[in-house]
């Protein structure tokens, strides 16, 4: 089951969060697994705001230590729409997908754009 999880996004500036996930007080070694989080406008939206994986750069891991951390340029936050949106990170090991993270993703509006 995935843990909820609501984070805040200021348009036009670098979105990055960072995480640790831990089995009881071990890491989770993440070598071999690929990240993806996506975030839709609402749930069953077809369109996508962003996704940000490790296949793009916009997630990098530190596998022997379970960190995961999420950055997404201002140069794509700068399109953002501020509203309330919903988004979820999944984990693949090649031979499994969970997903670690859901919730809300809000973003609030820029009164200055670069």
């Amino acid at each position: 089951m995935s843990a909820k999880y609501n984070l805040v996004c200021e348009q036009a500036t670098t979105f990055e969060f960072q995480f640790q996930i831990k089995n009881d007080t071990t890491p989770w070694n993440l070598t071999n697994y690929s990240v993806e989080m996506t975030v839709r406008p609402f749930m069953g939206a077809t369109t996508t705001t962003v996704v940000a994986s490790t296949d793009n750069g916009y997630i990098t891991l530190d596998p022997t230590q379970g960190r995961v951390t999420v950055n997404i340029p201002y140069g794509i936050t700068e399109d953002f729409v501020p509203s309330r949106q919903v988004y979820d990170l999944i984990f693949d090991s090649g031979t499994e997908i969970t997903r670690i993270l859901e919730g809300t993703f809000v973003v609030t509006q820029a009164v200055t754009l670069p």
